[in-house]
């Protein structure tokens, strides 16, 4: 090596050790990163890189959120092109808390609330609300000038429509409209709920974005009813772009919307505020098989790789054009025990499953190494003031003879549990087949069974098809957004004791916050009890990414701002 060089690397290595002091101390900025940088001669992705072999996965991390681009500096243009695990069955939000409908729908529906900064609620196609002081009365004023894909401007009317529909077809919006005495519209441009007694909720309801209650014209739900649409002329929302083209297996074509009109405000507050629509278009292309995905992001066809497996974090993060960013745990893994079945329908079968699980094996066959996974007995995040262990002595117990016990106390005679999974999320497939093994080492059988996403969706709603199945929970910024508790009794696996379903009514009615968070610890001690679902641990995901795109966003757990990247092409 010759001295030039040396002198180059060393001051490489200080440069990068500043920077770990910095992360270590809590003072790392986008100016000292930039900075940084700029004086190595490296781009931020470079940096990130180098810091992640001298460091950790959260030290790149944390560098490549530091610098982060301003939103507001954006170039427009260019297609946008995105490697999904396959395409959903339809894109009706109504209808299905399924990620990738809303990962999809996110680009051409809003609601009339969405999340700021700090996933508090804040509006999006409303202007004003107003509530009574006795808490019964929501009053909520629409923003004007805001037109639909169609052409149709937004009226109240519209708003009831989507709301009405959405509080059939939803756990959380039936919750909601069994409170609701009336929801009223006041004039074209203002609709009331009018309920029969306080529920504390109602705009963390219809903030969602999972099943979330997006706004459609009047004109198109009153043609649909509550089936599921599935013409593609027919998915028409009021966001920065709209559906030109969907051909089945090849792409998903968003245009941006020229007729868009953003809320106030001069810049982004979380998912709402300022949207600039930079690209021209956004293209989703299905592309099922993993090792494609991956391939196409390192040969530039894709700019966006989701859903990729932790695995390939090792391959990818030094890749030409590729940033790979370890994000800050947000999933929670889960198996899913169908309450309404003949075997899990025994709670001595159900804890005879908890018994038999070692969660960590199942973590690391599906997450990969200690950079990625958490063992967390809670069902809120612990970025959350939610957080709690309640329940904890019955999480990851991982006693195979008290497994076998609870099996003869169910009177367990050898039929197959049947277990459904898939291969398109990798993580879901490798956790899958160490619980199986697991499981069968306690004296069970398993018919593992291995299908489509798309097909898994559907079968879960059939209580006769199916024992387990195994999925994932994405971040929610309150308790009454966890699937299987804001919808207790409707989500597939359908917990139902009389004692849950009250908790889980008052925590929705309730607005204090002490007071709420007691109702959720008991809440949370139940589902350790009664067993609706098995917990099996906490897991940061891997964000695969061209270098070329601009205005990454470090607030991802609700899925990603495709209205604010742009390419740096």
């Amino acid at each position: 090596m010759s001295r030039r060089t040396g002198k180059a690397a060393s001051a490489v290595g200080r440069g990068v050790g500043a920077l770990l002091a910095e992360w270590e101390q809590g003072q790392l900025s986008r100016r000292s990163v930039l900075r940084r940088a700029a004086g190595l001669g490296l781009g931020v992705p470079a940096l990130a890189a180098l810091a992640a072999h001298a460091g950790t996965g959260q030290v790149s991390a944390a560098v490549l959120r530091a610098a982060q681009d301003d939103p507001s500096s954006g170039t427009p243009g260019g297609t946008l092109r995105v490697a999904t695990i396959g395409e959903p069955p339809h894109l009706d939000e109504h209808q299905s808390t399924a990620e990738l409908i809303a990962v999809l729908g996110y680009c051409a529906y809003e609601g009339l609330f969405t999340y700021d900064a700090t996933y508090q609620p804040i509006p999006e196609l409303v202007e004003t609300h107003t509530v009574s002081g006795d808490g019964l009365t929501h009053t909520m004023t629409l923003r004007k000038g805001v037109t639909f894909h169609n052409g149709e401007a937004l009226k109240a009317a519209d708003a009831i429509a989507s709301v009405q529909r959405w509080g059939r077809i939803s756990g959380v919006g039936k919750r909601l409209m069994a409170k609701t005495r009336e929801l009223a519209q006041i004039d074209d441009a203002t609709l009331e709920f009018r309920l029969s007694e306080p529920y504390g909720t109602i705009l963390t309801a219809l903030a969602h974005n999972t099943q979330a209650c997006t706004i459609h014209p009047k004109s198109i739900l009153d043609a649909a009813g509550d089936q599921p649409i599935t013409d593609s002329a027919r998915y028409v929302g009021t966001g920065p772009y709209r559906l030109v083209e969907w051909q089945r297996d090849a792409a998903m074509r968003f245009e941006r919307f020229d007729g868009y009109r953003s809320a106030p405000g001069e810049a982004p507050v979380g998912y709402g505020g300022k949207k600039y629509a930079y690209v021209d278009r956004i293209e989703f292309v299905p592309v099922p098989d993993e090792a494609a995905r991956v391939a196409g992001l390192q040969a530039g066809d894709y700019h966006l790789a989701l859903d990729v497996g932790n695995d390939q974090y090792e391959i990818l993060r030094d890749a030409p054009g590729v940033v790979a960013e370890i994000l800050t745990p947000t999933n929670w893994d889960v198996f899913f025990l169908n309450w309404k079945a003949p075997l899990m329908g025994n709670l001595a079968m159900r804890q005879a499953v908890q018994a038999a699980l070692d969660h960590t094996p199942i973590l690391q066959s599906g997450r990969g190494g200690d950079e990625f996974i958490r063992l967390d007995p809670g069902l809120m995040m612990q970025q959350t003031p939610w957080h709690t262990t309640a329940g904890q002595e019955h999480y990851n117990v991982n006693d195979p003879a008290l497994a076998k016990q609870k099996l003869q106390e169910a009177g367990y005679t050898g039929t197959p549990i049947r277990f459904m999974t898939t291969q398109e999320y990798s993580y879901m497939y490798g956790e899958a087949i160490v619980a199986k093994q697991q499981l069968e080492a306690a004296g069970m059988v398993v018919d593992l069974q291995v299908i489509d996403w798309a097909t898994l969706l559907e079968r879960r709603a059939k209580p006769e098809e199916w024992d387990i199945f195994s999925t994932g929970h994405g971040f929610v910024p309150d308790p009454s957004q966890i699937s299987y508790v804001g919808q207790m009794n409707e989500y597939p696996g359908w917990w139902s004791s009389e004692g849950s379903l009250a908790l889980a009514a008052q925590l929705l009615a309730a607005a204090d916050f002490d007071t709420r968070k007691g109702l959720f610890d008991r809440i949370q001690t139940a589902h350790y009890t009664e067993i609706p679902a098995i917990k099996i641990g906490d897991s940061s995901n891997v964000s695969f990414r061209s270098d070329a795109i601009g205005g990454w966003d470090g607030q991802f757990e609700r899925g990603i701002k495709f209205w604010n990247l742009w390419l740096n092409e």
